[in-house]
């Protein structure tokens, strides 16, 4: 009985995850528009960029997402960069996800910082 539990545990909650990054995917791609702005500013240590449509904010991401902590994007044009790619895959109908490839491509640091400098 144990194994079926597991079993349906396994397919459960990844087909779950699905349906509702489906969900959130398909509401923020009906909202988007050619009023959709990237926008980047200024932060602690670095930059962050905001998605946003007729001044109402989507999405707001003030540190370079896959690095651990959280570290900012070192400059505006890697915010800017990042946050068009993002609002690209939208319009696509794409997970708006960011993979070291994509971190790799926009020549961003992934190796983590050290507190010796």
């Amino acid at each position: 009985m144990a194994m079926i539990e597991k079993t349906g545990k396994r397919i459960f909650y990844p087909l779950l995850f699905f349906i509702l990054t489906t969900i959130i995917v398909f509401n923020v791609v009906r909202i988007l528009s050619p009023d959709d702005k990237v926008s980047a500013y200024k932060v602690e240590d670095g930059w962050g960029y905001r998605i946003s449509h007729n001044d109402k904010v989507y999405i707001d991401q003030s540190f370079i997402p896959l690095l651990e902590g959280r570290r900012a994007f070192p400059n505006k044009k890697s915010a800017l960069k990042t946050g068009r790619l993002v609002l690209k895959r939208l319009k696509n109908r794409q997970l708006p996800v960011i993979t070291f490839d994509d971190l790799h491509e926009m020549e961003l640091d992934t190796v983590p910082e050290t507190g010796d400098r």
